[in-house]
């Protein structure tokens, strides 16, 4: 049965921590600092991504009255990514047989198109988001009117500004824009203000005939920024009132599927075992699970445990369990986050000496390595503390000195088996999060419960020959 190491091929991104942590936004798109040949092959096309890329498409070809799409998700959850896969797709033609063949015939006739991006990040644009856009297409002068002071562009003067030629509009992470923009005041209003209206005029724009070949995606983040999310919904709105149309709702990466292991197997490794290598793996866990059944120390099904693994492999199943519990975290970036920290664990892995890993695991998080723990703090940092006294401190916490006494790695293998709970989940002070017992009391307490026969038979007194015939004697009369 093939180890990790002998059947996996990390990336080399994997190992270089410069690129490890690299998060690419619309900047590097419209910069051209993105290569679509080390961007696609480790791009893994989510059923999200390819409702985008498919609809967005037959907008561009004049093949769909759909022109408005709004990503929604959770800060790290693929919203980004989404938009640099259909935008470079957009600017490079001939990748797009690669990618798209397998679900969609784009249309050869389909050239360049034109492609203009705006994050919310970029606060301090001076002339708004139609400033920004119309810079972009070359155009920044039929704008002026719309400058000084800051106003916002009508219908008319957006299907102006963006007739022509196939065009493709991102506007990524407008909620924060919103946000502060309500702190810079605008004649009698805000600039957030003007920058809805402006939204909204847009929006409706893009029902018009000349331009049924421009498409808008948008992302929200609907629970970190309340305020600025309210403020394109308001837009959208607008949207179907004015035009019986509504944007379409996508979500980039399904939470309750395996996506994620798809996604993580792409971003990580570069080659990964044949079918019938992970499925020897699968049935020898199945037959661990075999073996914990007759010492009733579980329950699980060996059959659909090992489905499981050859569904997740090279990731234990777990990690999904772990994935859920960071969910609930303000700090988690969902998928990005994961990434990260599952290519932190690989690198750490592939790094050491040792060769007798079969699977990625929760308990493989190191957190006496300082790049690991720095991950799992961002997460949740009111457990560092914790942390340090009970699980990891460089021999120092409690589970690493009962290790030390007992001459084996007992207590911090049962401790990193259970630090995925008190990591992931928040904090609740008073709630035990986690036992640490001996190898040996385990055994005990895991051990197979004999039957009421067995107890008796094995009763010191099984083999005295007692009499048990009921005695006949009527006893005495006793006077109280």
């Amino acid at each position: 049965m093939k180890t990790l190491k002998s059947a996996c091929k990390p990336r080399d991104t994997v190992f270089d921590a410069a690129r490890r942590d690299t998060v690419l936004d619309l900047s590097d798109l419209v910069g051209d600092r993105i290569k679509p040949e080390e961007f696609f092959p480790e791009n893994y096309i989510t059923e999200g991504m390819k409702t985008l890329l498919t609809e967005g498409f037959r907008r561009l070809e004049g093949k769909s009255d759909q022109g408005v799409f709004k990503l929604t998700q959770a800060m790290g959850g693929g919203k980004t990514h989404n938009l640099l896969a259909l935008g470079l797709l957009a600017k490079h033609p001939k990748f797009r047989i690669p990618v798209m063949g397998g679900f969609y015939a784009p249309d050869k006739a389909l050239g360049d198109v034109r492609v203009v991006a705006f994050s919310g990040r970029e606060s301090d644009a001076p002339y708004g988001i139609w400033g920004a856009m119309a810079e972009q297409l070359g155009t920044r002068e039929l704008f002026k009117d719309y400058y000084s002071p800051l106003a916002a562009p009508g219908q008319t003067a957006w299907v102006n500004l963006l007739k022509g030629e196939p065009l493709v509009i991102m506007l990524d992470e407008l909620p924060p824009y919103f946000v502060n923009a309500k702190a810079k005041p605008v004649g009698n209003s805000d600039l957030s203000v003007v920058t809805g209206t402006a939204l909204s005029n847009l929006l409706v724009a893009l029902g018009k005939a000349e331009l049924k070949n421009v498409l808008l995606v948008i992302t929200d983040l609907t629970a970190s920024y309340q305020a600025g999310h309210q403020q394109i919904v308001t837009a959208l709105t607008d949207l179907q009132q004015e035009t019986g149309r509504t944007a379409m709702d996508l979500e980039p990466v399904r939470m309750n599927t395996d996506e994620f292991y798809q996604i993580l197997r792409k971003r990580i490794f570069e080659k990964l075992p044949s079918k019938d290598d992970i499925a020897e793996v699968a049935q020898a866990y199945a037959k661990a699970i075999r073996d914990a059944r007759q010492m009733d120390v579980t329950n699980a099904s060996p059959e659909q445990f090992a489905q499981r693994i050859v569904e997740t492999y090279p990731f234990h199943p777990a990690i999904r369990d772990l994935y859920a519990r960071f969910k609930e975290n303000p700090g988690f970036q969902q998928t990005r986050g994961l990434i990260r920290l599952m290519r932190i664990v690989t690198a750490r892995i592939w790094n050491e000496t040792r060769d007798n890993r079969y699977l990625i695991s929760a308990h493989d998080i190191d957190l006496n390595d300082r790049e690991t723990l720095t991950e799992i703090n961002q997460i949740n940092p009111t457990l560092e503390s914790a942390i340090a006294h009970d699980i990891a401190s460089g021999e120092q916490s409690v589970a690493e000195v009962m290790d030390a006494n007992l001459g084996n790695r007992d207590a911090g293998d049962v401790v990193q088996d259970k630090v995925t709970p008190v990591v992931a989940e928040p904090h609740q002070s008073g709630r035990d999060a986690v036992v640490v017992v001996s190898a040996n009391k385990l055994g005990m307490l895991s051990r197979p419960r004999g039957s009421l026969v067995d107890f008796f038979r094995k009763s010191p007194l099984a083999n005295v020959n007692l009499d048990l015939a009921r005695s006949t004697d009527t006893g005495r009369r006793v006077d109280l």
